[in-house]
């Protein structure tokens, strides 16, 4: 198997594809990292949002400073999205969350 690789701006994503390797409860799953500069600011916004999404609500997620350790079993396919759509939602929900968070304290 491979490694899926994603950089956009400071936010850096690998995940060992291999998910034969990964066993959880039965489950196979995708282990990635996810390395985000100041993830501390954006970190309860993204839970919050995560927690209420019927696809990331799958995803077991810990900060372990500036990264996700994210466990996202293959089951998640079943949704229709495949495991490189939802790292790509991740990234984009990230992204807004800092955007969103950066323009309100610009305001104040």
């Amino acid at each position: 198997m491979s490694t899926l690789i994603r950089d956009e701006g400071d936010i850096h994503v690998e995940c060992d594809m291999d998910y034969g390797k990964y066993v959880i409860n039965g489950v196979n799953y995708v282990p990635c990292i996810v390395r985000v500069n100041e993830l501390s600011k954006v970190m309860d916004v993204l839970m919050s949002y995560v927690k209420g999404d019927p696809v990331l609500n799958q995803l077991m997620i810990k900060a372990v400073g500036d990264e996700l350790r994210i466990e996202m079993p293959i089951t998640i396919m079943g949704s229709g999205k495949s495991l490189g759509e939802v790292i790509n939602e991740l990234i984009y929900l990230i992204i807004g969350i800092r955007h969103c968070l950066h323009s309100i304290e610009v305001k104040h």
